[in-house]
Parts: C-alpha cells; sequence; structure tokens
C-alpha cells in the first residue's frame, strides 16, 4: 500500500511539472516579438518538396524570389556543410534604438522605395533582415522576410572572413603578403600564378581569368585545377573579379596555420567577437571550405559582430583581432585599382577581399542578391543585411543606402 502511494504522489509531481511547463511555454508565446517582424510567411510542404528535389535532380539553386530565399535560409537542408561552433560567452549587444534612424528617408533617385523611411524601405523592398550598429549598441533592427535565429547565407562577405584570415597570419609573421604566391606553393611554378604578390591577389587583381564555379566545387585536387588558370593581364594592374583569387587564400590560410579554414575561424574569429549562435560553412567533394561562392551562414546579429571588430567599439582590449596594422593595411590601397563606384559616385577601390575601401576609410563587402557588410571605423558604424532579388532580378539598394547613412551626420561621433 506504501509503494502504491509512493506512485501516485510521483505521477503527480510528473503531471503538476508537465503543467507548469506548458504554462511557461503559453506565458512566452504570448509576450510580443522582441524584434519588429514584419510579414514572413515561410514555404509551403509542396514548395519545398519541389525544390528540394530540383536540386536533387542536378538543377541550380537560383530562382530569384521566395524559392531563392528558401535556399539562403535553409542551408543546411541543401548542400554539404560543417558547423563552426559559437563562443562560449556571446557577446551582449545593448539595444538603444533610435527613431532618428528609424525614420531616415531615402535617397529619391533609387530604383525602388525611393524617398520612403528607412523603416518603410525595409518592409517594402528586397530585404530580409537590417541591423545598425553604433557605438557597440543596436540602434535600429528588423527582421521582415526572416526571423532573427535564421542562419542565413552569407555568400561573397565570407571572402572577407578569408581576408581577415591571412591578416591574423600576417600579424604573427607567418605570411608575408609582399612575396609572390608560388612562394607557398611550389606547385604554381610556371603557372600562371607565377611571381603574383599575395597582396595582389588579396586585392582581387591577380589577373588570374575568372573560373566556372563548377570547376572547383567537383574537384578533388584543387591546387592541381588552379595550376590550369590563365593569366590575362600583369597582376595589380586592374581590378578583376576572380573567384580563384579566394579559393587560393583559403588554401594558404590552411597551409600556413596548419588548421582547415573552418576551425581557424571558429577559433581565431568566431569564440572571439563572441558569436551568439554556430554558423555553418559549405565544402566541396574533396573537403575544401566553399569560402569563394556559397560561404559561410550566419545570423544578423553574428555578421554584425564580425563587423564590430573592425570598430573602436569592438577594438577596445589590448590585443584586438583587428590590428592597427590591418586596418592601416586595408586603406594603404593600390592606386591602380581605384574606379569610381556607379552605385555611389564615390572613389572605391578594392583591398583585402573588400570590394570598396572608401577615400574616408569605411569599408563594404556585398554579395549575389542583396547581402551586405558596411563598416565606418571613423564612425564606429556598422551595417549589415541579408535580402533575396525577386523574379524580375531586382535587388534592394542597401549599398547606397548604407553609404548615405554613413555620410548623413547621424553618426559622426562628438
Amino acid at each position: 500500500m506504501k509503494h502504491n502511494i509512493t506512485v501516485f504522489l510521483i505521477i503527480i509531481l510528473f503531471l503538476s511539472c508537465k503543467n507548469e511547463s506548458n504554462k511557461d511555454v503559453d506565458a512566452l508565446s504570448s509576450i510580443s516579438p522582441k524584434y519588429e517582424t514584419y510579414n514572413y510567411s515561410g514555404f509551403t510542404k509542396e514548395e519545398i518538396y519541389g525544390f528540394h528535389k530540383r536540386i536533387y535532380d542536378g538543377g541550380n539553386w537560383t530562382e530569384y524570389g521566395d524559392l531563392e530565399r528558401y535556399f539562403y535560409l535553409n542551408f543546411s537542408e541543401i548542400k554539404k556543410h560543417s558547423r563552426i561552433l559559437r563562443a562560449d560567452t556571446p557577446k551582449i549587444l545593448e539595444e538603444t534604438p533610435r527613431d532618428d534612424v528609424k525614420y531616415f528617408i531615402t535617397s529619391t533617385d533609387l530604383k525602388k522605395g525611393g524617398g520612403l523611411s528607412l523603416n518603410d524601405y525595409v518592409q517594402q523592398v528586397e530585404v530580409n533582415g537590417l541591423i545598425i550598429i553604433h557605438k557597440g549598441k543596436i540602434v535600429f533592427e528588423g527582421y521582415p522576410r526572416m526571423f532573427p535565429t535564421d542562419l542565413h547565407i552569407n555568400m561573397l562577405i565570407t571572402q572577407v572572413f578569408v581576408s581577415t584570415s591571412v591578416a591574423i597570419l600576417e600579424d604573427r609573421g607567418l605570411i608575408d603578403t609582399s612575396k609572390p604566391i608560388d612562394y607557398y606553393f611550389d606547385d604554381l611554378k610556371g603557372s600562371g600564378w607565377d611571381g603574383v604578390p599575395v597582396i595582389d591577389i588579396l586585392s582581387m587583381s591577380s589577373g588570374i581569368d575568372r573560373a566556372p564555379l563548377e570547376t572547383y566545387e567537383a574537384s578533388f585536387d584543387p591546387i592541381k585545377d588552379l595550376v590550369l588558370a590563365k593569366s590575362s593581364r600583369p597582376s595589380g594592374a586592374k581590378y578583376q573579379f576572380s573567384n580563384a583569387d579566394a579559393m587560393l587564400l583559403t588554401l594558404l590560410v590552411e597551409k600556413v596555420s596548419g588548421l582547415t579554414f573552418r576551425d581557424f575561424v571558429e577559433q581565431e574569429i568566431w569564440k572571439k567577437i563572441g558569436a551568439e549562435h554556430s554558423a555553418l560553412l559549405a565544402f566541396n567533394t574533396n573537403g575544401t571550405s566553399i569560402s569563394y561562392t556559397d560561404g559561410m551562414s550566419t545570423t544578423l546579429r553574428d555578421l554584425a559582430r564580425f563587423g564590430l571588430a573592425f570598430t573602436p567599439s569592438g577594438r577596445k582590449s589590448t590585443n584586438p583581432l583587428i590590428s592597427d596594422a590591418h586596418l592601416f593595411k586595408i586603406r594603404d590601397v593600390n592606386k591602380n585599382l581605384k574606379v569610381k563606384s556607379r552605385q555611389t559616385g564615390d572613389t572605391i577601390c578594392s583591398s583585402y577581399q573588400w570590394g570598396a575601401v572608401y577615400d574616408d576609410g569605411d569599408l563594404y563587402k556585398g554579395a549575389h542578391g542583396g547581402q551586405g557588410l558596411y563598416i565606418s571605423p571613423s564612425r564606429d558604424l556598422v551595417i549589415a543585411y541579408f535580402g533575396t532579388a525577386n523574379i524580375d532580378r531586382e535587388r534592394n539598394q542597401l549599398n547606397i543606402i548604407s553609404r548615405q547613412l554613413s555620410k548623413s551626420g547621424l553618426f559622426d561621433l562628438k
């Protein structure tokens, strides 16, 4: 009898705990969202099945519109990847929303959404998420077409993780960017890469022709494929985007560090910036990190945390991730590579895989479909965003708006 009473009490206790847990869940779910989430609706099972079947059958993921956004937000379901583990102690980001930023009026000459407030622009144009951090604090954040915890593909923004990795090794005296790349890879001697300084590869001016991505994604020996790449002009003479540049730099990081690119980023960057979530990194059939196209998938806040490492707020420690030397070298551009931006009209230059280094020292890296990372070290400002082009291949113009915001006076340091 005593045994039966004990069992009965245990069951009652279990049920009460279970009900209490349900009460907590209900209470949490009734709280208003912490973020401004506008109109994200997700995808039907039929759409998801059809998309996966097309990829499985060898089709291209490039779809534009909602289904391409599905690829951006669900990379782990579609392509091979490894996981970059989050920091043990995430960096806390204080929130201080500002109405003057929220209601900043965009330029009227934009292709779409010109003259709208920033808040309305984000809702109405092809933006998945936008975050703005000033002096280390979030002043604007919106997620109209994704959730804050979603891992979103970064695409070519990953290339500045590659260049930052090179810079870290450069700071330690393990890489000399003035040396030719064949100094580090004997197999490249006598190839189109022979004599090309590492610094020209970092500046996307290797002179090597752009190669089809399929060549590298299916490769079982990337160096042997890179040996076959042809030089079309002397290095350092002209900006010429090439995926091969970022791939070779990735291999350089792995050879010099003795780590995989995934492990290097995790140990030397991701954990040190206080990433709140683990990231994903694509890899190809031979296990090589695809840092030169699909790249990493991260939350928007964690991408912004990386951007913070380039600002005064993120460089307060005695041994910051981004050194004074690295910031100087990014801005010490090859003047042969200066061009006038078609988007903003500014003079820009490519340096350390950044697509645009402005005369005032601001940095920008954009990517396919509407992803971007804009940093103004002098204004202690980070703007990061994700987007997906619509079926007419129209994408957001947050690259232009970011530059306008930086120069607006709203973020000038007093």
